[in-house]
């Protein structure tokens, strides 16, 4: 499949709150509602849900269901405008991934070792992006 592009648009309508635009859904991304912090978190457990059972059916694995618990920790000095030498993102996120059906131990083991090595918003979180922020007058 060829390298694909994804785009969303965001619009504010007011300091805490943005609504984005993607292909088919509009998404609210309230500070106090539904944070950009949760939302990168709920992100990468709905991809490992679809790359998970892609992988299952690949496999052939009789997964019923996933159930994905992820948590970070941030220190928010830096998001806060505070001198610090943390960086302003997550510090570490744990993930933890429980899975309902027929499957073995030595099958989830493999099965989890792909869905991670296929997983883009994963990946996106556990290796560098190359990112170019550009800014104009609207």
């Amino acid at each position: 499949m060829p390298t694909i592009k994804v785009s969303v648009i965001g619009e504010s309508v007011s300091p805490t709150r943005m609504i984005v635009k993607g292909k088919k859904t509009e998404y609210v991304v309230d500070k106090d509602e539904s944070s950009p912090l949760e939302y990168i978190l709920a992100a990468f457990a709905g991809c490992i849900n679809i790359v998970g059972f892609m992988v299952a059916k690949d496999m052939n694995l009789d997964i019923e269901k996933i159930i994905v618990e992820i948590s970070g920790k941030l220190n928010t000095d830096k998001l806060m405008g505070k001198k610090t030498e943390d960086r302003a993102g997550y510090k570490k996120i744990t993930v933890k991934v429980k899975v309902q059906g027929n499957i073995k131990e030595e099958e989830l083991k493999e099965w989890i070792a792909k869905v991670e090595e296929r997983c883009p918003i994963g990946d996106n979180i556990m290796n560098e992006t190359p990112t170019c922020v550009e800014v104009e007058k609207a």
